[in-house]
């Protein structure tokens, strides 16, 4: 009993992000995977990006590959089955920055599309890359959603204001962020251009949401340039 007591006492004096909990699901992050495919799937096809096959091919089966990995079981994977996931977003985010130089290509030095659709394709891009960078910040954070879960992270790479000190009653002692909490988290970082809600920590959290506000702040002034554009005639 006394051993259990001690227990208990080690585990409330941890911070959140080091209390065990059970991993959440990986169907949020799975549907906004498939949003993204599909949604840069159509940017690159307006682009004529050719083959236009491949992207969506390649991520697909990655995507239905890292279903079968992971959905069975809500454990740790190994590591070369976690670098199937991470191979996914990592070929999502290379994209986006492919299809943004088109962007910008095709508004400074012309394109095939109309005044008009090449707008919409950059609006339809930038929703696009807030999920891409949420499945990015999801991924990473704390290694990952099934190592979040075990609370063997010593430092955390962001810190969100329910596990900062002072928020007692606001939210559980073991309140961990979920897919939801990163993309809201993307949103802020893509419309703000800056940390809002979520601070980053670590180096790598910095760079990625640093990468994301500037690759944000170029579609948008692309955006605004064709916009004007449109409206001059």
């Amino acid at each position: 009993m006394a051993e259990t007591r001690d227990t208990d006492v080690e585990t409330e004096d941890l911070p959140s992000w080091q209390r065990p909990t059970t991993p959440e699901h990986r169907w949020p992050a799975y549907v906004a995977a498939a949003v993204v495919i599909a949604g840069q799937s159509w940017v690159s096809s307006a682009l004529s990006i050719r083959p236009a096959w491949i992207y969506p091919l390649v991520t697909g089966i990655l995507l239905l590959a890292s279903l079968a990995v992971y959905l069975p079981s809500r454990t740790e994977p190994r590591r070369a089955l976690r670098y199937l996931s991470l191979g996914l977003t990592g070929i999502l985010v290379a994209n986006s920055i492919a299809v943004l130089v088109l962007l910008i290509h095709g508004v400074f030095a012309g394109s095939g599309l109309t005044p008009g659709r090449l707008f919409l394709t950059g609006i339809i891009f930038w929703i696009v890359n807030i999920a891409v960078f949420a499945l990015l910040f999801w991924e990473m954070d704390g290694r990952g959603p099934e190592a979040r879960a075990k609370g063997d992270w010593e430092y955390p790479d962001l810190v969100y204001p329910q596990q900062q000190g002072g928020r007692d009653g606001l939210a559980p002692p073991d309140w961990k962020p979920m897919f939801a909490d990163y993309l809201f988290t993307s949103l802020n970082t893509a419309t703000a251009f800056s940390p809002t809600e979520a601070m980053p920590y670590s180096r790598w959290a910095k760079l990625v949401m640093g990468f994301e506000a500037v690759i944000s702040l170029a579609t948008i002034a692309m955006l605004v340039a064709r916009a004007i554009n449109i409206a001059t005639g």
